[in-house]
């Protein structure tokens, strides 16, 4: 009874906020509506959003005062403007630096008055960058303790008595403090972040929202200019491998009795299809190419294991070939790299023509600074270039374009 009572109160809190926000804050609305309120008792967070949801758990919401909530929820939507927890979720990256390079994009254009958030300064980092930038920077090993729970008890309650207002409830409260800091010492970002995964439907959809929206309400102006420009389109190097995979894979057909035929039932074999695709990937290792920039280089090789390919070929280049193409199930950057001398993109290219039965496609990762090819008539191997940066992409886009597709990997 007592956590009916929980659910119902903390529920109507949240559709409060929502109805207040129709009038007040028009963009915090919109967003909200496009996503469904659900309880969850088992988390150790007030609120969270993600995969569709905002969820909440009644108990650590009934500990918050009324300010401390809706700046709570607040934050949680301006996420979903920034469309961290659909976009951005990097591969093998704890939930703690992901929340605490997301937190620090949030501050540097919005300062909160009740919510406890990490601040650039707090990990020694300049204001003002973007998520992907903190993330790249943060120090190792400090993320873990940089984020604090946004709206905790103690902090909210000592905010809103400061401020003179809610003294009733501060008072009613007290008795949750003790109960309610014991649940902030078990939680971790990894909860907080539990609901991040790559959703390119729900990123879309909430563009449409933003180019939409008219009246921003209480946001920043360089908070709503940033929302605004994350929703217009741009080259998005994963979109482009996606689709450049997509085109040079192939399948093959297996007949199983473990699926049934979609004409015939049981009474025929299905089919299962096994992606069986020859992809090349060939990794700039040249001195122009930072150590950093080449585990990114190597992560986005672990992409594809993601998407049906079993194995990959590696192969790493400068002025010329390092040894053969390698067959990975998984790269590893730190063992793996060699060369770090000058740049030439026709050995690479050679290579690729003269086992072209074998391989279906050529990824070519680098800072395009480099002579242009000279590619072998006759070639039908496609080819993918992924520049490091945008302003190498902007250098060499024109001629790689002629070549075959063009992307860049944005990090600042």
């Amino acid at each position: 009874m007592e956590q009916e009572k929980l659910t119902v109160a903390a529920e109507d809190r949240l559709r409060h906020i929502a109805e207040q926000w129709f009038l007040s804050e028009p963009a915090f609305f919109a967003v909200y509506c496009t996503h469904k309120l659900t309880i969850n008792p088992n988390m150790h967070c007030a609120v969270r959003t993600g995969k569709g949801r905002i969820e909440y758990n009644p108990e650590l919401v009934g500990c918050l005062g009324d300010n401390a909530l809706e700046e709570a929820v607040g934050i949680e939507m301006i996420r979903l403007f920034l469309k961290h927890p659909y976009e951005r979720r990097p591969e093998h990256c704890p939930g703690s630096k992901m929340l605490a390079a997301s937190d620090m994009a949030i501050w540097s254009n919005y300062k909160f008055s009740y919510c406890n958030i990490a601040s650039p300064d707090s990990a020694g980092l300049p204001e003002g960058q973007s998520y992907e930038w903190y993330l790249a920077h943060l120090p190792a090993g400090a993320d873990g303790q940089l984020s604090q729970d946004c709206g905790s008890m103690q902090d909210a309650v000592q905010g809103e008595s400061s401020a003179g207002s809610e003294s009733e409830y501060v008072a009613a409260c007290n008795n949750n403090v003790a109960a309610y800091n014991n649940n902030i010492e078990a939680e971790t970002a990894e909860d907080r972040t539990a609901l991040w995964e790559e959703d390119s439907v729900m990123s879309e959809m909430i563009n449409d929202l933003v180019r939409n929206v008219k009246d921003w309400g209480s946001l920043a102006g360089s908070m709503s200019e940033m929302i605004v420009a994350g929703s217009r389109s741009c080259i998005d190097y994963r979109k482009i491998l996606n689709s450049f995979r997509a085109s040079v894979i192939s399948t093959k057909r297996c007949l199983t009795r473990m699926r049934p035929s979609r004409r015939y039932g049981f009474q025929q074999m299905g089919s299962r299809f096994d992606f069986t695709t020859g992809l090349l990937v060939a990794v700039d290792t040249s001195g122009s190419i930072s150590s950093r920039m080449l585990e990114y280089f190597f992560g986005i090789v672990n992409r594809f294991f993601k998407y049906g390919i079993r194995s990959i070929d590696v192969i790493q280049f400068d002025s010329e070939l390092h040894g053969e193409a390698v067959t990975l199930k998984k790269a590893v950057a730190k063992t793996f790299v060699s060369g770090r001398g000058g740049t030439s993109f026709q050995p690479v290219i050679d290579y690729a023509a003269a086992h072209g039965r074998k391989y279906d496609g050529l990824i070519i990762l680098t800072d395009g600074c480099a002579p242009r090819p000279v590619l072998p008539k006759h070639c039908p191997l496609k080819i993918a270039w992924v520049c490091e940066s945008r302003h190498s992409y902007e250098q060499h886009h024109e001629w790689m374009s002629k070549y075959g597709r063009v992307c860049y990997i944005n990090l600042k």
